[in-house]
């Protein structure tokens, strides 16, 4: 299952972006920027954005009130801007956030250094509750991780 393009868009991303992605007709899931075009120490990650995908089925382009509190659909992915640029992310509005609105325990997997890591490469002290490699994604990993998600649990679409 690929994602359905939406409505492409030059305008860059940017921190409390909610944003739509249609992994099947008239089917949105919510994600949300949490860091844009973060420092990074690799020339090839310096700039991503790292995103939250939450476990949220909307039929509508609507932010609820209450985003925050929802499970996470998919581990964080560091992406580059592609998925807006090509029309697979929309954005649908900006909301606040603070380090205590995104206190969800993830983390990356760092094949190089072969440690746990947070999303500036810093080691973390102990394997997070949810994690994906560490490396510069782009819609097409958002969507093969959706995919696999939602094949394992066919339910979360019938909501």
């Amino acid at each position: 299952m690929d994602l359905i393009k939406l409505q492409p868009s030059r305008k860059k991303p940017k921190e409390g972006d909610v944003f739509i992605i249609q992994p099947k007709e008239d089917v949105f899931f919510l994600g949300l920027v949490v860091k844009a075009k973060m420092a990074l120490n690799d020339p090839i990650m310096n700039g991503g954005h790292l995103i939250f995908i939450f476990n949220y089925l909307s039929r509508k382009k609507e932010i609820p009130e209450n985003l925050l509190s929802y499970d996470l659909l998919i581990s964080p992915q560091i992406v580059n801007n592609q998925g807006w640029l090509k029309g697979y992310f929309e954005t649908i509005g900006t909301i606040p956030i603070n380090s205590q609105d995104i206190e969800k325990n993830y983390g990356f997997w760092d094949i190089v250094t072969k440690q746990y890591v947070d999303e500036l490469g810093k080691p973390l002290p102990s394997e997070p509750n949810m994690f994906s490699d560490y490396g510069l994604g782009s819609y097409g990993s958002v969507s093969v991780a959706i995919k696999e998600t939602l094949d394992k649990s066919s339910e979360l679409l019938k909501k």
